[in-house]
Formats: C-alpha cells, structure tokens, sequence
C-alpha cells in the first residue's frame, strides 16, 4: 500500500458508518441502513481505486465527511435542521465541496494542468462544472426516488427535506436552492484545491 493511502482513514470512515447503520437500525429510522451500506461501498470503491481516481488523504476525508453528513439525517436533521440553514442545503454545499476538490485533484494531478493563468482558469471551470453535473445526477436520483418509494427517509424517500427552504416551501424552490448551494460548494472546492497543489 502506498505511503499516501494510510489504512487507518478508510478504518476509521468504515467504524463511524457502521456505527451509523446500527443507530438507523435501533432508532427506527431504517431508511439510512442502505444509505449507511451505500456510502461504505462507494468509499470502499475509492478506498481501493486510490491510485487510479490519484486521490490524496484530504480528499478522501472531504468525500467521507460529505457522506457524513447526509447521514446524520438518521438524527431527523432534515426535518429539522439543528443550524439556521436547511440541512439538506448543507449536505449539498458540503457534498459538492468535496467534488469539486476530487476533480480538480484528479485533473490536475493527470497533467491537465501545465501552467498559465488562461490553462489555470479553464482548469477550474471544468472542475466546476463536472462537479455540478454529479450534483444534478443526485438531482435525478432524488426525483426518480420519489416515484420509486414515496414518502420516507434516506436518499431516495420523498421528505421534508426535499420540500422546505430558508424563505418559503416548495419543490420546485428546493431544487434551485439545491443547485444553487451545488455551484458555490463545487466553486469553494475547486479553490480550496488549487491552492493546496500550490503549496510544495
């Protein structure tokens, strides 16, 4: 195993989740024993694709506190939310955070990146916008949930979660705001990134 791939971060990551799933299974709130088993398999999947996704501890602890953090809904956070923002802006911000810093990561350390304030701007773009295009998948997951299970808990169950804002109630307002907390996570990623490859 390389030197920048420590065991204890997926160790730890695998503790606190499993940890999680027990909470959902004894509180109740069972939706978020998938969810928990979806996110171990997706940062097992990272974990262990480590060299080819280039990834570097920092990155994979941003992926994991994303996933973190959506999970906490097993705590009713999205019905709610114990900040003065909804949660689920919050696990959106922070979960296109953590995108936007796995692909700026990943394209930069593939070579992308050669220099220049023109490469360096169009770098970041791209970033960006692939980072928001996973956050508009989630968007689809969350509609085809709402078919598929209805009203419920996790990432698939149609909640409040889905329906409040800061202003008013709505669907339709949730989804911007949710698109709109993608962009500014995915643009915080993307420059706390560029400075950490700046750093020697």
């Amino acid at each position: 195993m390389k030197e920048d791939r420590p065991n204890w971060i997926y160790i730890v990551s695998l503790i606190v989740f499993i940890g999680l799933i027990f909470i959902a299974y004894f509180s109740g709130v069972r939706d978020y024993v998938n969810d928990g088993i979806i996110m171990i398999f997706l940062l097992s999947l990272a974990f262990f694709a480590w060299d080819s996704l280039k990834l570097k501890p920092w990155v994979f602890l941003l992926i994991a506190f994303g996933f973190l953090l959506h999970n906490f809904g097993v705590f009713g956070f999205y019905n709610d939310s114990p900040l003065f923002i909804q949660w689920d802006h919050i696990t959106h911000f922070f979960g296109e955070l953590a995108m936007g810093a796995f692909v700026f990561n990943y394209m930069y350390r593939s070579g992308i990146f050669v220099g220049g304030k023109l490469q360096t701007f169009y770098l970041c773009s791209i970033a960006v916008l692939a980072a928001m295009g996973f956050g508009v998948f989630v968007e689809f997951m969350e509609f085809g949930g709402y078919f598929l299970v209805g009203e419920g808990a996790g990432v698939l169950g149609h909640g409040l979660g889905d329906i409040n804002t800061e202003f008013i109630n709505s669907e339709w307002f949730n989804t911007m705001f949710d698109l709109i907390y993608n962009f500014i996570g995915a643009v915080v990623g993307v420059v706390i990134a560029y400075f950490v490859s700046r750093i020697k």
